[in-house]
């Protein structure tokens, strides 16, 4: 989202969307052209810029460095992304080429904010940190303000929790412009975030964009303070992280309050650490309670972590893929419980199979000593089949336990790490294809769980186990309809 200062908009159509995305922030100019015998002199020909100008708040910074981050990587490129230093007062201002701008909607906005910056309210800056602007999905116009804050920063540090989730990490201009679907979901994404943020800070949409000190805004800018200090030591601790894995794809750190996570695990007013490692085929995740304010580099409680590794298995001609996640939770009595999960999932004819097995829980003391059940003898046994049909997409997931008829079914599909060459794949698909698996199908099976899921454009339909029928209709301007009913056919909107 910008602030407009007016309403005269550059087009800039996403039907553009091929044109790629360069480096730099000068107009471009052609040297004179010379003809013999009589030279004669060409006026250089300039290419049309777009501006975009901003304030870097925390109180007014200068001297930081803006950039836009065009790859996805989070990572400055000086050969091939524009950046510019913020002046006195906080002040930024681009000269995007036509290029440069179609990338502006789709790319994340840092800020660099180095050792020997002013802060205007607190003087020179003597910790490093980083703030960011999300992507904002709107076509740049010449007259838009972007003010880039410590309220930004958050919404772009959950919007990219919840895409880590979902699988969508590492967003680039060229991947959005290109993935329409992909874009739909960061768009919800915005919005579920943004609905979020507001009703946690108690703050609204245009407080958290605004430029609070000139409105002179106190709310905000005591919510900003507070943030910045969970922002400082989330860069230092990044720091720490990146030099452990120096060969990870993507290293995130995210230090914040959170009164929902204060409710449910019996704190007050703590800090929280989220640590997000994606290292070729492992997922790393940690979530903590750090001590206090004044020591946010101190664990305090483990709260869980999650180690997941992918490895390609069975026919390469399949694609394969088995995925072991080991799992540490803690227990409302500050012990630990440990679980592991593995899943299988190849394709055959263009439909997905997959077969996941959760272990036991196992309770210890300590998250160290977490140790998970061997997955001989599963918990919970799952099933699923994915497809796209008269350009529909479905998915049904099956979950049986110990009292349901088919927990046993298969069961030599458990522990497959070492046994694809003893498994035969046709066994599987024979087994999945004769369940009840089409979005239409009666579907009268003993299961413990199942939900069935049908994507087609911008709805999607889920029916579940329990007879509950919900739709979820991604509108034009990005936001989604949730609507409930009991029958597929009436609708309501859900409460």
């Amino acid at each position: 989202m910008f602030f407009k200062k007016s309403q005269l908009a550059i087009s800039l159509a996403f039907t553009l969307g091929l044109v790629g995305c360069g480096g730099g922030d000068k107009a471009a100019v052609v040297e004179p052209v010379v003809a013999k015998p009589d030279p004669v002199k060409v006026d250089p020909v300039e290419v049309n810029t777009i501006s975009l100008t901003g304030k870097v708040i925390d109180g007014y910074v200068s001297g930081a460095i803006v950039w836009l981050d065009i790859d996805g990587d989070g990572i400055f490129d000086e050969q091939s992304e524009p950046s510019v230093v913020s002046e006195e007062s906080g002040n930024y201002s681009f000269n995007f080429t036509e290029e440069q701008a179609l990338c502006v909607p789709y790319s994340t906005m840092y800020v660099d904010v180095p050792v020997g910056a002013i802060d205007e309210d607190l003087g020179e800056v003597t910790q490093a940190y980083q703030m960011s602007f999300p992507p904002s999905i709107e076509a740049l116009t010449d007259e838009d303000i972007r003010n880039i804050s410590p309220l930004t920063t958050v919404i772009w540090e959950q919007l990219s929790l919840q895409l880590q989730k979902s699988g969508n990490n590492n967003l680039s201009c060229d991947a959005l412009k290109e993935n329409t679907e992909l874009l739909a979901n960061l768009q919800s994404e915005i919005t579920n975030v943004m609905q979020n943020l507001v009703a946690h800070y108690n703050l609204s949409t245009e407080q958290i964009y605004s430029d609070f000190i000139a409105t002179n805004d106190s709310d905000a800018y005591d919510r900003a303070q507070a943030i910045v200090k969970g922002l400082k030591a989330a860069y230092k601790f990044k720091q720490k992280l990146d030099a452990q894995y120096p060969d990870a794809e993507e290293v995130r750190a995210v230090i914040y309050q959170d009164t929902a996570k204060d409710a449910e695990y019996g704190f007050e007013n703590a800090w929280y650490r989220d640590k997000v490692i994606f290292a070729g085929a492992e997922l790393i995740y940690e979530q903590v309670k750090l001590q206090n304010t004044d020591e946010l580099d101190k664990i305090d409680v483990i709260l869980s972590r999650l180690d997941s590794t992918d490895t390609p298995w069975g026919e390469e001609s399949l694609n394969g893929k088995l995925t072991v996640r080991d799992n540490v939770y803690i227990n409302a009595d500050r012990t630990y419980r440990c679980s592991s999960i593995e899943n299988v999932s190849f394709e055959q004819s263009n439909v997905l199979y997959g077969v996941d097995n959760t272990s036991p829980s196992v309770n210890f003391s300590t998250a160290d000593e977490c140790v998970s059940a061997n997955l001989d003898t599963p918990f919970e046994r799952g099933f699923s089949i994915s497809y796209t049909e008269s350009g529909s997409f479905y998915q049904t997931d099956f979950a049986f336990r110990e009292e349901n008829a088919d927990f046993q079914t298969l069961s030599n599909w458990v522990n497959v790490k070492d046994k694809a060459s003893d498994l035969e794949t046709q066994d599987l698909v024979t087994v999945l294809a004769a369940m009840p698996y089409k979005f239409d199908d009666e579907t009268s099976i003993d299961a413990s769980f199942w939900r069935k899921y049908k994507t087609t454009d911008n709805v999607r339909i889920i029916k579940t186990i329990e007879g509950k029928w919900f739709r979820d209709t991604r509108r034009e301007d990005g936001t989604m309809l949730h609507e409930c009913g009991e029958n597929g056919v009436d609708w309501v909107q859900c409460e």
